[in-house]
């Protein structure tokens, strides 16, 4: 199956499916272990001719390569090679002088730790039962703010063949060897090919790319071709690398068609995406940020002509951050468009969004994604007050002991995931990390490399926990626990995808008891406890103890590198200035500087304010000697893994008080009397009870539809009568004045 691909073969009604979330002590069964990989030297049974060279040659990510001008630099892996060989000359010097020892001291020396026949025992498990019944009325009393049309069409497609799509969209189809629909797809597509509004829920891993897209271009091949070239289609994502993939599923699938697709995602070049969106491509697939660059900054380019306007991921970008942009590129876009909105989670950001900017929308809901994978086997490792600092061994013992490859570990913060990258690279694991951080090009290589089993174990922050598609991945493993059910449930979706089995394994403290007791609870499986014997948890331990001064030199050298760096394009920029060749315009933003400044304060949890205490001290205290601040300066205080993990713990903590603040905020009040029993008037009449804004316009029930018709037909002849009034009441003067004469 391709990597790159989103539709999905699915299981079918009658397929018996294993269940191994049950049987979780079984481990050997199906879950990755420590082996050589077999070469197959026999013939491929698979094998097919192709009938040109241009096929054979066929790369998706090619196209890509117009988009990147920079090439990806990283001597990170570099410089964990040269000290690894460094320590394999030593061990063998070492081994050549003390030859009369005894080998198992010499393999405990060695690169990779030696664990005894008693230490390769397997990890205890214990099953964590959950108390109390889970309850089964939450669903009805979360009850949607806006009356949705529900999807009624119970007509199953088996294939793709029978939704009736054009011949171009089924070649494509059948290229990428597809036949039947996921659940999300057959409910869809044939409701967006009516042009109807859908707001869309539906699981991570069910192919939700493939719902919104060929629909939309099944309509794109109807359009005018003898007209100026205009961008019809705008498709809105949260991250990157989300773009990326969608951007790639969208050529796959239109392949066969003239359908031109842009993009436009931060990281990559600016003036190649410029040239892009200038010929007005009919697809124009991008993040919200570079977007509105590119509406400020570049001529000709617009959002006037937009048909269709997809939200991808919605919950997502509903965030504070992405707030102030998606409001603003909505309103750029045409009134008489029609919209798809789609979000792995319901909130109540995302309901609001589909009363404003649906009309008369249709819900499809396979599944409101507020449960894990059926066939996720999911494990936890308890980590007690005291033994903050053991994550790094713990998470080095799970990945050299029993998760090998196919692996991701989501981590908190950026400098963790870096740090994380140079100590599983001394242990000799391939390894790969994703965040921001990092340049576009990077993150992509590095995506590309773990999609094509160059790299074993990525290590990567919440930018890769949404979306992204990436087949095979076996185990997911929380290095600390996500702030949120809905983070954890995206994270451990990028496993146990399209019916396949997959592991999570997190990390969990005394902070993050609550949440992993929310997920007990809301399990269907039984959950496992991991226990990690503590003598091999300590000999890891020591382990990344001795390898402490190698990670130290590699973080000084990228340091001094940086700073290097940052000179030469100080004296670059000061060149390009008196040379006068630093004529581009200064790109405009959508927000003034203060404006933006009052977005940041609003996010702040708290208002900075002047500590009258440490201004006192300030003032009393003598004039710092400078020779003395440079003695300090110079001497950095030394990190503890526990420090490290506090860090982590506090920008979690910090995004659940930003949470809360949100929940709490005062909500707007809206004085309006829904009640016919409070409507009466003085006269003794009873009034028309008033709705709200949002429930007119999402309301599509029978006597509303009624209504809205009786409305619109009455106005009309208000108006009608009117102009005939206005002639009579004219002809009835001329002769008056007639008359007179």
């Amino acid at each position: 199956m391709d990597s790159n691909c989103d539709l999905i073969k699915t299981i079918e009604d009658d397929q018996e499916v294993p269940d191994y979330s049950e049987n979780s002590d079984i481990e050997d069964d199906f879950q990755p272990r420590k082996q050589k990989r077999k070469e197959n030297k026999d013939f491929d049974n698979n094998f097919q001719f192709v009938n040109d060279v241009a096929d054979y040659n066929k790369d998706t990510w090619n196209d890509l390569s117009k988009y990147i001008k920079r090439k990806a630099k990283s001597k990170l892996d570099d410089k964990i090679k040269k000290i690894r060989k460094g320590t394999e000359n030593e061990g063998r010097n070492k081994s050549d002088n003390d030859s009369n020892l005894d080998p198992s001291e010499v393999k405990e020396e060695d690169d990779e730790i030696f664990l005894s026949d008693d230490e390769l025992k397997k990890d205890i498990f214990r099953t964590k039962e959950k108390k109390g019944k889970r309850k089964q009325n939450v669903k009805e009393n979360d009850e949607e703010t806006i009356d949705f049309e529900e999807y009624s069409n119970t007509e199953s497609y088996g294939t793709f063949y029978q939704m009736n799509l054009s011949r171009p969209l089924l070649k494509a189809i059948a290229s990428m060897n597809f036949v039947h629909p996921t659940p999300i797809q057959a409910a869809t597509i044939p409701v967006a090919l009516m042009g109807r509004d859908i707001c869309g829920c539906a699981a991570t891993g069910t192919g939700k790319t493939a719902a919104y897209m060929l629909p939309t271009l099944e309509r794109l091949l109807y359009r005018p071709l003898d007209g100026p070239a205009v961008s019809r289609v705008l498709v809105l994502v949260p991250t990157r690398e989300l773009g990326v993939q969608v951007y790639q599923v969208t050529k796959q699938l239109a392949q066969f068609t003239t359908i031109e697709v842009g993009l436009s995602v931060g990281g990559l070049d600016v003036k190649a995406q410029e040239a892009v969106l200038r010929k007005n491509p009919d697809i124009v697939i991008a993040t919200p940020g570079r977007l509105i660059d590119h509406i400020k900054n570049t001529p000709t380019f617009s959002l006037d002509s937009i048909e269709v306007l997809i939200l991808d991921e919605a919950d997502r970008m509903l965030d504070e951050y992405f707030a102030e942009q998606m409001k603003y590129i909505i309103k750029q876009c045409s009134r008489s468009r029609s919209t798809i909105l789609f979000s792995a989670t319901m909130t109540e950001e995302v309901k609001d969004l589909a009363a404003v900017s649906l009309n008369k929308p249709v819900k499809v809901f396979v599944d409101s994604n507020q449960d894990v994978a059926f066939n996720l086997r999911q494990e936890f490792i308890r980590i007690r007050k005291e033994r903050e600092g053991d994550r790094e061994a713990i998470l080095a013992a799970l990945i050299c002991r029993t998760f090998h490859d196919h692996v991701m570990v989501f981590v908190q913060t950026k400098k963790q995931a870096h740090r994380l990258h140079i100590l599983l690279g001394l242990l000799g694991v391939k390894v790969g990390e994703l965040h921001g951080n990092l340049t576009q090009p990077q993150r992509l290589e590095n995506l590309t490399k773990f999609k094509n089993e160059e790299i074993d174990v990525l290590l990567a922050t919440d930018v890769a926990a949404r979306g992204l598609d990436i087949s095979g991945v076996k185990t997911v493993i929380n290095f600390v626990m996500p702030a949120t059910m809905q983070h954890y449930i995206h994270r451990v979706g990028r496993t146990a995808r399209a019916g396949r089995v997959g592991v999570s394994v997190s990390l969990a403290g005394e902070q993050e008891r609550s949440l992993v007791k929310e997920i007990i609870k809301n399990a269907k499986n039984p959950v496992k406890n991991r226990i990690i014997p503590p003598d091999i948890i300590e000999k890891y331990n020591k382990k990344l103890q001795s390898l402490q001064p190698d990670v130290d030199t590699i973080l000084e050298e990228e340091r001094n590198e940086r700073e290097i760096a940052k000179v030469e394009n100080q004296a670059n920029r000061a060149e390009k200035f008196l040379k006068n060749e630093n004529k581009d315009i200064q790109r405009t933003w959508f927000q003034t500087q203060k404006e933006r400044k009052e977005e940041k304060e609003k996010l702040l949890l708290t208002e900075k304010q002047p500590n009258i205490k440490k201004e006192k001290k300030k003032q009393n205290q003598k004039p710092p000697n400078i020779v003395e601040e440079k003695k300090k300066s110079k001497v950095p205080k030394k990190e503890t893994a526990e420090d490290r993990a506090k860090k982590e713990l506090e920008k979690i903590a910090a995004f659940q008080a930003r949470l809360a603040k949100k929940q709490n905020k005062q909500k707007k009040i809206r004085t309006v009397v829904e009640d016919n029993k409070f409507t009466s008037n003085r006269k003794g009449g009873l009034k028309r009870s008033r709705s709200s804004f949002a429930a007119d316009l999402t309301d599509v029930s029978k006597k509303a539809v009624k209504k809205m018709r009786y409305d619109a037909n009455v106005k009309k002849n208000q108006a009608k009568r009117k102009g005939t009034k206005n002639l009579s009441i004219g002809k009835k003067d001329n002769r008056k004045t007639f008359r007179k004469r």
